[in-house]
């Protein structure tokens, strides 16, 4: 591809880079027989299956091609087109896009400082954000870097990944709730029908973006990633976050930290799966639940999670890691589920009427449009209509519709 049509921005608008779709669904079918899943955790011990032991060179020129960061270039502005820095970068993003290319290619490309605000709701969370350009980097790294790794990751984790998300996962906990139970089957001096048999081993990993190891991240991408231009870049990102210990910690709000998060965890994945055999295992970010009709066995998987993730440097949290009988109700992605019904958490109740109420009173000072309005409301409908939620899910539709009412 010659320079000149770059900058002349001659190439048509190209296809998202992640691979053939056929080929990751083929290779994602099942989290207990699915032909990407029949290895050990990746990093931690040595990975028999050929397909696990295939490497990648010759990556980096795709990374910098122009296909590659123009496509990178409309995912990073998605939704974001009202932000004035993504405004002044479409006037001339041809022009920038060439810079950055160059910069890519020569390798003089260094990410701009993060900028830090701090988020209540209702914990606080640190939140970083990129600069626009740095974005667009991030896209293009993950374009490259996703049809490798993606197909890798067992089927039951479910954050950050097309096809996948919260509701996939409660839908899955549902599933294996009813093979734990046996479809229901009353724990022993049942006073209800919800009071099930069986145990869920319920956990978090405790400041786990503040803790992710940049070694051992680096080890598990050069397992497979073998460009080391690719993977100066990725030092680079890393590097870029400064936290209170050096060489440990990736910002939160970044694209590359999400997708990193499921290549560091994916060691985990694997073990569970294919050293522990836990058949009802779930995992999004990094929280992740274990069902099982025996509470002994929940306890030695629980031991034994502890000493793996030593070996990643991690740790769980100390109050949120449980074992709960199935039929006090689960906590999950801000549910509580028991066998018969789902229950949002309050908090998330209170948390959306105050940001429609936020939302409404914007669109009375003509700072936001009835469309935005309208999109967030049907959002969050779609996510709480998984559980018994059908009088609050009312009361916020009327809200906003009298709202939007001239």
């Amino acid at each position: 591809m010659k320079k000149i049509e770059w900058c002349a921005g001659l190439l048509s608008r190209p296809g998202a880079l992640g691979g053939n779709d056929n080929y990751n669904n083929l290779n994602n079918l099942n989290a207990n027989r699915q032909f990407n899943n029949n290895g050990r955790a990746l990093g931690i011990a040595p990975l028999q299956d050929t397909f696990f032991m295939k490497t990648y060179n010759h990556l980096y020129s795709k990374l910098c091609s122009w296909e590659n960061l123009e496509d990178a270039y409309w995912k990073a502005r998605k939704h974001k087109t009202s932000s004035p820095k993504v405004q002044e970068f479409d006037r001339h993003w041809r022009l920038y896009l060439c810079q950055l290319s160059k910069e890519l290619r020569t390798q003089t490309y260094t990410p701009k400082p993060l900028q830090k605000f701090v988020l209540r709701d209702p914990k606080t969370r640190v939140i970083c954000v990129s600069n626009f350009r740095d974005r667009i980097v991030h896209h293009a790294l993950v374009n490259i870097l996703q049809p490798i790794f993606e197909p890798l990751f067992i089927y039951d984790s479910y954050a950050s990944q097309k096809g996948k998300g919260n509701l996939s996962a409660l839908k899955r906990f549902e599933h294996f709730l009813h093979r734990v139970t046996k479809n229901g089957r009353p724990a022993q001096d049942a006073k209800n029908n919800n009071q099930v048999a069986g145990f869920a081993f319920k956990a978090d990993i405790r400041h786990y973006f503040d803790t992710v190891d940049h070694v051992i991240l680096l080890n598990i991408i050069q397992k497979k990633v073998k460009d080391k231009k690719v993977t100066l870049l990725i030092q680079k990102i890393l590097n870029n976050y400064h936290s209170d210990k050096p060489g440990k910690g990736m910002p939160l709000g970044n694209w590359t930290s999400q997708f990193f998060a499921n290549i560091y965890l994916n060691e985990l994945d694997q073990y569970v799966k294919h050293q522990l055999k836990a058949k009802h295992y779930i995992r999004y970010v990094d929280d992740f639940i274990i069902l099982h009709h025996s509470k002994t066995t929940l306890l030695e998987y629980q031991e034994k999670i502890l000493h793996f993730l030593a070996q990643l440097k991690l740790e769980l949290h100390p109050n949120k890691c449980k074992i709960i009988p199935l039929h006090k109700g689960t906590t999950l992605l801000g549910f509580r589920i028991f066998y018969h019904y789902k229950l949002v958490k309050q908090r998330n109740m209170r948390k959306i009427m105050k940001k429609l109420h936020e939302l409404l009173e914007k669109h009375r000072l003509k700072k936001t449009d009835h469309q935005q309005v309208s999109e967030v409301l049907q959002g969050w409908n779609a996510y709480a209509k998984q559980g018994n939620t059908y009088r609050f899910r009312q009361k916020l539709t009327e809200m906003v519709e009298n709202g939007l009412k001239p």
